[in-house]
């Protein structure tokens, strides 16, 4: 019997927002690591270091992720999947680089918001060419809609903030970063197809967001930027498991989609992640987390961006449903 047969909707529902909420503090760890260490790309490094780990833990100890690894080199030698496939990581670590850089200016709060928006409008574009897995979709009016209402809410938040100090690049980067975890979901999509294994497909993303983060260490060590060391403070140790959040992200809507769907995990997950963010900036406060009344108006505003997103579309009935 099927796992998810024994979970109820509302169960999953809620353990899908405790999810999403780990995402939250995935960007306050990364936030805090990158202080620390004394660069973001140093903060990410740490952070795929971690997930790595988890991830490589379970593709060893289970039979059919080795069988599913196997399956991809084999699928590059021969050349049925494109090598470029296998970069989506570089999205990760850009998206872990600007946690890094952006929370410590703006708040948990503030980056997912512009996090989000730029994940919708990069799933519309993204969409609408021949690279997801499902094929092309057509745009419709009530995704556009939907965009929109996103793109209001997160200006009216980001004016809000801009005039209060921060630089334009702060909501920017996350923004940017949040279009291409769309490309980023594209790929792991036809990996996650070509081996049957969600784990591979992570495993990977992990892999390559590893080495070039690598690469930029090293740049920046030898440019002279130092590495101010690690955590030493006895409540400082949960800041190095950004990674780990990562994974439990992934692990938790894996149980749960096969209850929900797609469309359900996918509105329960930012649910929780917008609002594990506001409660970190109300409860546990850092400098730059500031939640006023535009904070919560525009966070209210992008969740109902996303479900107009969300909603099927009313064209012909064979489009395929969003994806988003």
């Amino acid at each position: 019997m099927r796992s998810s047969s024994l979970v109820p909707v509302v169960t999953a529902g809620l353990v899908t927002i405790v999810a999403g909420a780990a995402m939250s503090l995935q960007g306050r760890a990364n936030g805090l690591l990158g202080q620390v260490l004394g660069h973001a790309v140093f903060a990410a490094l740490i952070s795929f270091l971690v997930g790595l780990l988890c991830v490589g833990i379970a593709l060893v100890v289970s039979a059919r992720s080795r069988a599913a690894s196997r399956r991809l080199f084999a699928l590059l030698r021969e050349r049925r999947l494109p090598w470029w496939m296998l970069l989506g990581g570089l999205s990760g670590g850009l998206v872990v680089i600007a946690q890094a850089t952006t929370i410590p200016l703006m708040g948990v709060a503030m980056f997912t918001m512009a996090f989000v928006s730029g994940q919708v409008t990069g799933g519309l574009i993204v969409d609408s060419t021949e690279l997801p897995p499902g094929g092309r979709q057509r745009l419709n009016a009530l995704r556009i809609l939907g965009v929109l209402i996103v793109l209001a809410s997160l200006a009216y938040a980001a004016g809000d903030r801009l005039q209060s100090g921060i630089p334009l690049w702060a909501p920017l980067l996350p923004f940017v970063s949040g279009a291409l975890t769309s490309v980023q979901q594209a790929f792991n999509g036809h990996i996650r197809a070509a081996t049957e294994s969600a784990v591979v497909a992570t495993t990977v993303n992990f892999t390559v967001g590893f080495a070039a983060l690598i690469i930029g260490t090293a740049a920046l060590l030898v440019s002279g930027v130092p590495w101010q060391g690690l955590p030493t403070a006895p409540d400082q140790w949960w800041i190095l498991l950004g990674g780990a959040f990562g994974v439990v992200f992934i692990a938790l809507t894996t149980v749960t989609v096969a209850r929900l769907g797609v469309l359900l995990l996918s509105l329960f997950a930012l649910f929780g992640n917008l609002v594990g963010a506001l409660a970190l900036d109300v409860l546990l406060p850092i400098p730059g987390s500031v939640v006023t009344a535009t904070t919560v108006l525009s966070a209210v505003g992008v969740l109902i961006g996303i479900v107009v997103t969300a909603m099927p579309s009313s064209g012909s009935p064979r489009e395929p449903a969003p994806r988003t």
